[in-house]
């Protein structure tokens, strides 16, 4: 049986885009209000400290993935660096990891969809029906975003995605331009005021807003889960990693201090808002600022940011599948490379189907989440 081989087909602009469609966005909607909560204005700090860590560990993640050009991402890397015994439980945790992630992604536009939907239906039909608010609705939309991208990366290797990125950050640049333009008419001292006090926790605070948030720069390890489809992968991977992670902190860390200075109710504070809200503290710091435009824009950026993350998670763990399954760790079924469209097919819908069953059978999913932020942790100081 000859040795499945998928081409060399992505550049730059695809292999960048599989990280920023994991990292912008999704992440920050969902723990800036935690961040603030537990650190207040710091929580800019906390971000900027956590690139700084990020981008340590993407350069570790660089020079592995350029010494070792092939998908599987820490997979591989235990696979040469230790033997496939060793690398046999870090496949199916990674794999796993990913799957987790993207089941966690796909709840997350079900439920900002939902949020839309009932929005909508209210706006031009009155009160909503109970089926609109029911579990049902929810796992469709979750199972249907799953399947349009299983899909997508059958026919194509980057699934065809990268419209979303350029969707989602073009959002996101609006809602920074909208507070800027806002915050342009403020003096110095209200600046500061709002600022003030800016580490209301202490140091304690500080770190606890870190651990939470660092999970939200998560998604740049994904690309060296495709390193084996990416041309010259000595200059391309390096760069992609910087350059998704450069993205993230260029809209994150402006928007934090768009939410703590003028998105601020008067009277309150950022971290008050945030212990009140802290699911949609960027909702509800934007619409103060632009008002129900702004809501909306919120949650077309959200919408946009989980599917973006979906598909960048689901691609990851097909790739991860399909390295362990030529070792055989995996069914050698999971290896065979479509003829028609030279991608993992058995892979992705092995992948896809796992999702799928743990969307319908543990609907909430909060645990297993945590569980895979320290799975990627782990991931990380292995690759170190």
């Amino acid at each position: 049986m000859s040795e499945p081989v998928v081409q060399r087909t992505m550049g730059l602009a695809s292999a960048t885009g599989i990280g920023i469609g994991a990292i912008v966005g999704g992440g920050i909607l969902a723990l800036a209000g935690v961040a603030f909560a537990a650190t207040g204005p710091a929580a800019l700090l906390a971000f900027a400290l956590n690139g700084c860590i990020a981008v340590l560990t993407a350069l570790s993640f660089a020079e592995m993935s350029t010494a070792f050009p092939e998908s599987g991402g820490t997979y591989t890397f235990a696979k040469k660096v230790l033997s496939v015994r060793s690398a046999f439980a870090f496949g199916w945790v990674g794999w796993f990891a990913s799957i987790v992630a993207g089941v966690l992604y796909a709840m997350g536009f079900a439920a900002y969809a939902t949020i839309a939907l009932n929005q909508l239906w209210a706006a031009f039909f009155g009160e909503t029906p109970a089926w609109l608010a029911g579990s049902g609705l929810s796992s469709a939309l979750a199972l249907g975003a799953t399947a349009f991208y299983t899909l997508g990366l059958v026919r194509k290797s980057a699934g065809g995605g990268n419209w979303i990125n350029y969707a989602k950050v073009a959002v996101f640049a609006l809602l920074i331009a909208g507070g800027f333009w806002v915050l342009s008419e403020w003096r110095l001292d209200q600046m500061r005021a709002s600022m003030s006090p800016f580490l209301p926790s202490g140091s304690l605070g500080l770190l606890q807003a870190m651990g939470y948030t660092f999970i939200t720069l998560q998604g740049f390890d994904l690309i060296a889960a495709v390193a084996g489809e990416v041309r010259e992968p000595g200059k391309v991977l390096p760069r992609a990693m910087l350059l998704s992670l450069a993205a993230a902190l260029v809209i994150y860390l402006p928007l934090l201090f768009i939410i703590a200075t003028v998105g601020v109710e008067a009277g309150s504070s950022v971290a008050q808002m945030s212990r009140e809200s802290p699911e949609v503290i960027v909702a509800v710091a934007v619409e103060n600022y632009l008002g129900k435009t702004g809501f909306w824009l919120v949650l077309a950026a959200a919408l946009l940011s989980m599917l973006s993350a979906l598909q960048a998670n689901l691609l990851a763990a097909s790739r991860v599948a399909l390295s362990m399954a030529r070792d055989h760790t995996l069914p050698a079924a999971l290896g065979e490379i479509d003829a028609r469209y030279n991608t993992p097919v058995m892979a992705i819908c092995a992948s896809a189907l796992t999702m799928a069953t743990i969307l319908l059978v543990v609907p909430d999913v909060a645990a297993a989440g945590a569980a895979a932020s320290l799975i990627f942790l782990v991931s990380f100081a292995l690759t170190h």
